[in-house]
């Protein structure tokens, strides 16, 4: 029985696009497989079945393999002409390839933000007990317990640390990093002279309620400044906002919404999706492969905010930070709007702000002359 030139193009073609799903799902086996061998703390969520069911999706790989190279052998043969053998060999080839790696793509794309969310690769919640706020009360006579209600009902839980006896006092309001629990930083500040100090948990952070997300976190800061900027024992024209590492993007996007009289980042970063997108790209071994950073929900791109800023920037920064390398850092700062001052604390890494009294003096430096 012979096969005429149109059906057996039809048959080559759907057997190419198995091709494509079979070397797919065999990568991303052999991937998953990689993983869970050489990166056990990755949690891999709905992509274990590639693991669990290695065998048979090998299996299916082989003969899909087989059966593309079996259709492309008889397509071959009624091909009369070499150079057109030629061009159907390297068409099909460049096919397999782009196909591939397309799909490839959208399903890394499918599983990215349940790979972030499960592995904490953006929020890393440290909680406190009740206790826990207790002994803080007993031990801080200066410290006042705040609970801020926001519009969408969720109840964020800090402190506000009395720095100064003013009737109406300058205020210092401080974002965390990722894994930040803010009440560590009460020893800290609390010898800010003159400066009242705001810190307030994040969503799920401390006894905060809630799930953080870009979104709610950048409302939450905006209803921090609101609930203070109605107080009377506070200075409205001098708030100040102030973020560490992820807690830089917050503040970034506090100065550009809010009346804020300067802004301090310490460890901050341009676009944080592409930041995650490198850290994410190596922590699964891909290489950079896959433009990642494009795709990941949780953007704070500080850097499309940062022109618009007009009011003064103090940026401090680890010449060894490998967390947020000082690249990203002075890129942000280039493109600052207002009048900018960039300190590099020399041979130090990102943890410099909880240990570096050069640190804190540059701050108070800076606070002095709003």
């Amino acid at each position: 029985m012979r096969i005429n030139k149109r059906t057996l193009y039809m048959f080559n073609s759907i057997s190419a696009l198995l091709a494509v799903l079979g070397i797919t799902v065999f990568i991303i086996s052999c991937k998953v497989t990689s993983w869970a061998k050489t990166i056990e703390q990755i949690k891999l969520g709905d992509l274990e079945i590639f693991k669990v069911h290695t065998l048979t999706i090998n299996i299916f790989a082989g003969c899909s393999i087989i059966l593309f190279i079996l259709t492309t052998l008889l397509l071959l043969r009624t091909v009369r002409r070499n150079s057109t053998k030629v061009i159907t060999v390297l068409s099909l080839i460049l096919s397999i390839l782009i196909g591939t790696y397309v799909i490839l793509f959208l399903f890394l794309y499918q599983n990215l933000d349940e790979l972030i969310r499960i592995n904490h690769l953006v929020y890393q919640p440290k909680q406190i007990d009740q206790s826990t706020a207790e002994k803080i009360k007993l031990l801080y006579t200066d410290v006042e317990e705040i609970k801020i209600n926001t519009p969408d009902n969720t109840n964020l839980y800090g402190w506000l640390i009395k720095n100064s006896s003013v009737k109406e006092a300058p205020l210092l309001i401080y974002f965390g990093g990722s894994s930040e629990e803010v009440s560590d930083m009460i020893s800290i500040v609390d010898d800010l002279d003159g400066w009242s100090v705001a810190l307030i948990n994040y969503r799920s952070y401390g006894l905060s309620e809630g799930q953080p997300s870009m979104r709610s976190l950048y409302n939450d800061a905006n209803s921090i400044y609101d609930y203070f900027s109605k107080r009377s024992d506070i200075d409205t024209k001098k708030i100040v906002s102030m973020g560490y590492s992820l807690g830089t993007g917050v503040a970034v996007n506090l100065s550009s919404e809010r009346s804020t009289v300067g802004t301090i980042l310490v460890s901050p970063y341009d676009n944080y999706s592409k930041l995650k997108g490198k850290s994410l790209s190596n922590a699964l071994q891909l290489h950079n492969m896959f433009p990642l950073s494009y795709f990941i929900g949780e953007s704070y791109h500080s850097i499309q905010k940062a022109s618009l800023i007009r009011t003064p920037l103090l940026c401090l920064a680890g010449d060894l930070d490998k967390n947020i390398p000082i690249a990203y850092s002075k890129n942000l700062v280039a493109n600052w709007g207002g009048e900018k001052t960039m300190k590099t604390m020399y041979r130090d890494d990102h943890y410099f702000i909880f240990r570096s009294g050069e640190a804190w003096n540059e701050i108070k430096s800076f606070l002095k002359v709003l």
